[in-house]
């Protein structure tokens, strides 16, 4: 995101209530601030807390210096000096769940996808201090301009028995993503039988801002996917993104961006079917303390 405003930094990293000053790092040269790396934790077992059993450097930034590489080198070494006297064993670049406490909103796309593959300074930085990937997520989009549900003999049959609605005002079901989440509005899509109440499968979403407004485009970023191997293979997940896509298009939104880990064919070709295609990846490094 660019430009960031005081106001952004505020709202999305200095306001989580588990934002801690000692882990936001200043590299200075003279009186000038050169560069800064932010260290913290992710979440725990059942997202009621921090584990610092496990910490993440969430963001390293340098400005252009004759030292530039030197310099982000030794906030890295910082970041990880502050995580270890902390108590972490294992030490995270990048951003993904359950470390992506900080920055959605500003970095990546629907969420914190790790390292984007597209952001190749950042990538070469953590491989020479000797991080490597060990997860890593595609990033997908299309537009929703003209959007329409899958038409097939298949998707006629379920739309006679199952229906999708939307639902706004969704809030979040524990500690850590009401925290994450705190700046989002959540609209939630649900599929259920006709005449029936209750959700079989759900897909939430949420307009990603600021950054979509950097990029001068209307976009929506899906947040979760509920559903079940069973409702992918039947047609149902089709059914409710096909249908989810089609409302948003009617709300004006104008792009929808989606994740989905590498080597999850299901869903990769649902996405397919609904003209999702891979436009960068995101990957997460680890370095064993």
């Amino acid at each position: 995101m660019q430009p960031v405003t005081p106001a952004m930094l505020e709202d999305l990293i200095f306001s989580k209530p588990y934002f801690d000053r000692h882990g936001l790092i200043l590299a200075v040269d003279g009186a000038r601030p050169v560069g800064f790396v932010h260290a913290a934790f992710g979440a725990n077992e059942d997202l009621s807390g921090l584990d610092e059993q496990q910490g993440s450097i969430q963001m390293v930034l340098t400005a252009p210096h004759p030292d530039r590489a030197a310099i982000s080198l030794e906030l890295i070494a910082a970041a990880e000096d502050y995580l270890r006297r902390r108590g972490a064993r294992q030490i995270y670049a990048g951003v993904q769940f359950p470390f992506n406490g900080f920055y959605v909103g500003l970095y990546g796309t629907c969420d914190m996808a790790g390292i984007l593959g597209s952001d190749a300074p950042a990538r070469e930085l953590f491989s020479a201090a000797g991080y490597r990937e060990v997860s890593k997520r595609l990033l997908l989009h299309r537009s929703l301009v003209g959007c329409r549900s899958v038409i097939d003999f298949k998707q006629m049959q379920l739309r006679k028995k199952f229906q999708v609605t939307c639902c706004t005002d969704v809030l979040p079901d524990n500690w850590w993503e009401n925290c994450v989440w705190s700046h989002a509005e959540w609209l939630r899509a649900t599929l259920t039988l006709r005449g029936g109440s209750d959700s079989m499968i759900s897909a939430t979403f949420w307009e990603i801002l600021p950054l979509s407004r950097a990029w001068g485009v209307r976009t929506v970023g899906m947040a979760r996917l509920e559903d079940t191997p069973e409702a992918r293979e039947e047609g149902l997940t089709t059914l409710l993104l096909g249908e989810a896509f089609r409302q948003l298009a009617e709300q004006h939104m104008s792009q929808i961006e989606v994740q989905a880990p590498v080597g999850d064919e299901s869903l990769l070709q649902i996405y397919k079917q609904l003209g999702l295609v891979e436009h960068d990846t995101g990957g997460l490094f680890c370095k064993e303390c």
